[in-house]
């Protein structure tokens, strides 16, 4: 089985900030960015272009919400959004995923200042950002009422 299969499944750990049927959003183990998180269908497709069209119109509609999220939560200036096809491109876990990576016109917020990237981080930095983050689209989600995200 594949190591996103395991966390979703709760197999392996990883930190949640997004969860529903078919979408889990999670914390990235080797963060390139403060809040770098990876938006992951459920259902295994090996990357993008194995996933059906309805699978990625919900997945596009996932990650505007998380990103949402994640730029509010980290008070990111801006962000890429990202998926890799194929190992030359740099795929190393083969289920499709999105990168949502936060960036700053100067330095992180003071609350993150030890933050190193391609790194794992303290088991501390991952608790923090998870509730910041799920605060974050919790409060987005309230905000735009009833409207079907995933």
């Amino acid at each position: 089985m594949c190591t996103f299969c395991s966390i979703i499944n709760r197999e392996l750990e990883g930190y949640f900030v997004y969860e529903d049927e078919k979408f889990a959003a999670i914390l990235d183990k080797y963060p390139v960015s403060l809040g770098h998180t990876l938006v992951i269908p459920k259902k295994h497709f090996e990357n993008y272009l194995e996933a059906d069209e309805d699978t990625l119109a919900e997945l596009a509609k996932v990650v505007k919400l998380v990103s949402l999220g994640i730029k509010d939560a980290v008070k990111a200036d801006g962000l890429r959004l990202l998926t890799n096809i194929g190992r030359s491109a740099g795929q190393v876990i083969f289920h499709l995923h999105v990168h949502i990576i936060p960036t700053w016109e100067g330095d992180y917020p003071d609350i993150f200042k030890s933050f190193k990237p391609r790194k794992e981080q303290e088991k501390e930095y991952y608790e923090l950002l998870q509730k910041i983050i799920r605060e974050s689209i919790e409060n987005l989600k309230r905000k735009i009422g009833d409207y079907k995200w995933g």
